[in-house]
């Protein structure tokens, strides 16, 4: 995450727009950490092993056809893509445990995201990461890979 202020009469400014109208505005750029691959992803062994731990919740972003279709991850549940970001930031606690049966994850609380190849459930990721959901894991080899290995 880039976050970019522009400094100018004595104060820092974040809108760029008001920047443009002024000239010699300096503008440094902050960094946050980088977050490495390694804690923004998971590989079929971390996977494996966070189905026996109910403090982790594994997403399947699928919708439903396909889950009955090709069958879904032990200890999943599924929540399909175009539901993640309403049911991240909308759905109180209590309607997310009467649904799955789990309680509502904390925004610190891990979550893996899993899909058909890894591509839907890196987009429900990043719609966690902008609800404000801190610990949450993309499956890159999500049921292909899983399917593979049984």
């Amino acid at each position: 995450m880039v976050l970019t202020l522009w400094w100018h009469k004595g104060a820092i400014v974040t809108d760029i727009a008001l920047c443009k109208k002024v000239p010699n505005v300096l503008v440094p750029r902050f960094y946050s950490q980088e977050a490495t691959s390694e804690v923004m992803t998971a590989d079929y062994d971390y996977v494996k092993k966070a189905t026996t731990n109910n403090d982790v919740l594994i997403i399947d972003v699928r919708e439903p056809d396909e889950i009955k279709e090709h069958g879904k991850i032990p200890n999943s549940i599924n929540i399909p893509l175009g539901s993640v970001s309403s049911v991240f930031t909308s759905m109180s606690e209590k309607e997310f445990q009467n649904i799955y049966n789990r309680p509502k994850p904390k925004e610190n609380s891990e979550v893996i995201f899993y899909c058909m190849i890894g591509k839907r459930s890196g987009k429900a990721q990043r719609e966690a990461i902008k609800a404000g959901y801190k610990n949450v894991k993309n499956y890159l080899g999500s049921w292909t890979e899983w399917a593979s290995k049984q």
